[in-house]
């Protein structure tokens, strides 16, 4: 009982929305967060790398050199974002498993649990009252 109360107390928070979403709905929503994170990073780290190159490195800026910046970005994006939501969604799905196995691990406690306390009511019925079984 108390292993079942340190769980709810400490993991149940994380493992709430496996009660709530299906494996399917869980690792969408994490994809969908891995894309926006992915692309806010993304785009903090090759905004900075251009800036740098715009005022260091490159001293004649072209058009030329624009567009093989804005090429390489793009590519290097579509490359990032692809690995970067995949990852995030292999790691929802593991984190979905895992916390499904725990639930149930825990679902099977409260009926261990459940039958313990119908026992004891039973016991401490009067002899007349208590059901056959």
């Amino acid at each position: 009982m108390t292993s079942m109360a340190i769980f709810e107390k400490e993991m149940g928070p994380e493992y709430q929305p496996m009660l709530r979403y299906s494996k399917k709905e869980y690792i969408a929503l994490h994809g969908w967060g891995g894309f926006i994170a992915g692309t806010l990073f993304f785009g903090a780290i090759y905004s900075g790398i251009v800036v740098y190159l715009v005022s260091n490195v490159i001293e004649n800026l072209t058009t030329m050199y624009l567009l093989i910046i804005a090429l390489a970005g793009l590519l290097a994006y579509a490359a990032y974002i692809i690995m970067h939501v995949h990852g995030a969604r292999v790691r929802a799905a593991k984190r979905y498993r895992r916390g499904k196995r725990l639930i149930k691990e825990l679902a099977s406690k409260y009926q261990k649990l459940g039958k313990m306390y119908d026992e004891e009511a039973q016991q401490t019925k009067p002899l007349l009252a208590r059901e056959d079984s």
